[in-house]
């Protein structure tokens, strides 16, 4: 089972040939609003890969929360974790994506800024051994540690990305309750202070992570510390639209642990899930499910190899019980 715990927003797309600078007005090419945050996201991937799959967070009583609420429902994902506060709005994104496909992000909280105990109260009833748990940092950074120590004392995989890194609090050990945490480049460097890719992964292991997986975007990824892995590259693909695409890597990891992969082939999944999201518009309607995935990979495979299925772990796990 996963659990993601974190935010939920709508998020409202703005598409234009490039950014405007300081000061200048452009004219877009077009808008459209779609379900979001990071939480939420999250969710949906690992629902599309069939996980079961529960969401945990706050949404405003608006037509935006309903609207966001009927989407995750469609995706599978539970919803009986998700509070309606009674005065706060839903949490929105304002994004701006360039033609080449790469975004500017501002967020505005709403509900997800109230997220707090009685959330907590409610993840704590999931949490179990080989539960997988998905944080973020769009909702209060204390919270999100909060829940990271419950679920690791519970016995619970707690997956971390910790974006918008300048929400993280440092300090010796912040990341002791993490099992893997999972930052781009930018995220890397700026909670390190070092801009050495490398260094910089290793200054966020020894504050208590027991794996630091590095998304790269179209470089790749790289995993140190319980699971080593070194440079993997990324999957050759042309980019449209890359809001959701770390997202989609985090909650296709999470959905394959769950699945019962070793956490070599949930990176490549990870990354292929990464990778097929950017190749159309949008957030949660743009990441791939179960039988895309499989058929992607088989596809960069050579001929006559087969990508191991969830089906198969599946019904491996169930003959061994």
């Amino acid at each position: 089972m996963v659990v993601s715990f974190g935010s939920i927003n709508m998020d409202l797309v703005v598409r234009c040939e490039r950014v405007p600078d300081q000061g200048e007005t452009i004219v877009s090419t077009g808008w459209l609003t779609n379900p979001g945050g990071k939480g939420a996201n999250q969710a949906v991937q690992a629902a599309r890969l069939g996980a079961e799959t529960f969401l945990v967070g706050r949404v405003g009583s608006d037509a935006f929360g309903r609207d966001v609420m009927n989407g995750l429902s469609a995706y599978g994902v539970d919803l009986n974790g998700v509070m309606v506060d009674p005065v706060l709005p839903t949490g929105v994104a304002f994004i701006l994506v360039e033609t080449g496909g790469e975004n500017r992000i501002v967020v505005v909280p709403g509900a997800n800024g109230a997220v707090g105990v009685t959330e907590l109260k409610t993840l704590e009833k999931l949490l179990r051994p080989r539960v997988v748990l998905l944080l973020q940092c769009e909702i209060p950074f204390a919270i999100v540690l909060e829940a990271a120590r419950i679920a690791h004392l519970r016995g619970a995989t707690v997956i971390l990305d910790p974006s918008p890194w300048e929400s993280v609090t440092m300090r010796p050990t912040v990341f002791a309750d993490v099992d893997y945490l999972m930052p781009n480049e930018g995220e890397t460097r700026g909670l390190a202070g070092t801009s050495d890719i490398k260094e910089a992964a290793a200054v966020l292991l020894g504050l208590g992570a027991r794996t630091v997986i590095v998304k790269r975007g179209d470089k790749g990824a790289f995993a140190i510390g319980a699971f080593e892995s070194p440079e993997v590259p990324a999957f050759s693909v042309v980019s449209v639209d890359t809001t959701a695409a770390g997202d989609s890597f985090q909650g296709a990891f999470a959905a394959s642990i769950d699945l019962g992969f070793d956490p070599e082939m949930a990176l490549r999944r990870a990354m292929a899930a990464g990778a097929l999201t950017v190749t159309r518009p949008g957030a949660q309607q743009s990441m791939p499910d179960e039988v895309e995935l499989t058929a992607f990979l088989e596809s960069r495979l050579r001929t006559g190899d087969r990508m191991p299925r969830a089906a198969d772990l599946k019904d491996k796990g169930e003959e061994s019980t």
